[in-house]
């Protein structure tokens, strides 16, 4: 083998584990203890209901045992979380566009965050994961997450908990 196909070959093998090592994720998972929920990234959020997220649940209900009761409340949580989680992300994709940021609407990436819900609905510990590439785009996605905190009210049924979300801040031709 030549020195020419020794340095081929060595730059190709340095190009995959880069982009193996650029996949990868660094970020440190957050300790859950009985007060967090994690709300992993696909986390189902396609729920798009207007009012009461809790109106799906109401109408007949037969007198079940306490086992029956205990699901449904388990169910009344999810639907309520889901909706929840689905207008956070509206609030957030609705502010990524702020005036002050510039002109974004060439620019293509996805900003990966994470960030913790509060009780009092306020985004704290906001951290970026993984850059989208351009600092433009990263700096107005964690605008945007600023701006969406204490902007969603959440559905009673999940006072007082505290979650902590990942979520992508995409963006796409002025999308």
């Amino acid at each position: 083998m030549t020195s020419r196909q020794m340095l081929g070959v060595c730059i190709v093998l340095s190009l995959m584990v880069h982009m193996l090592l650029l996949q990868q994720d660094w970020g440190q998972e957050p300790v859950v203890s009985g007060e967090h929920i994690v709300v992993p990234l696909d986390f189902d959020v396609a729920v798009k209901t207007q009012g009461n997220a809790l109106a799906l649940e109401q109408g007949f209900v037969e007198s079940t045992p306490d086992d029956s009761c205990e699901d449904t409340d388990k169910r009344l949580r999810r639907l309520a979380l889901k909706h929840y989680i689905a207008q956070v992300h509206e609030a957030i994709d609705r502010r990524k566009f702020l005036p002050g940021n510039g002109d974004l609407s060439g620019l293509i990436g996805n900003a990966l965050f994470t960030f913790h819900i509060l009780p009092n609905d306020s985004f704290t510990d906001i951290r970026l994961i993984r850059s989208s590439g351009d600092p433009r785009l990263d700096r107005a996605a964690l605008q945007a997450i600023k701006a969406a905190s204490s902007m969603i009210q959440r559905p009673k049924i999940l006072q007082g908990q505290t979650f902590t979300m990942k979520t992508a801040v995409k963006y796409q031709y002025s999308m």
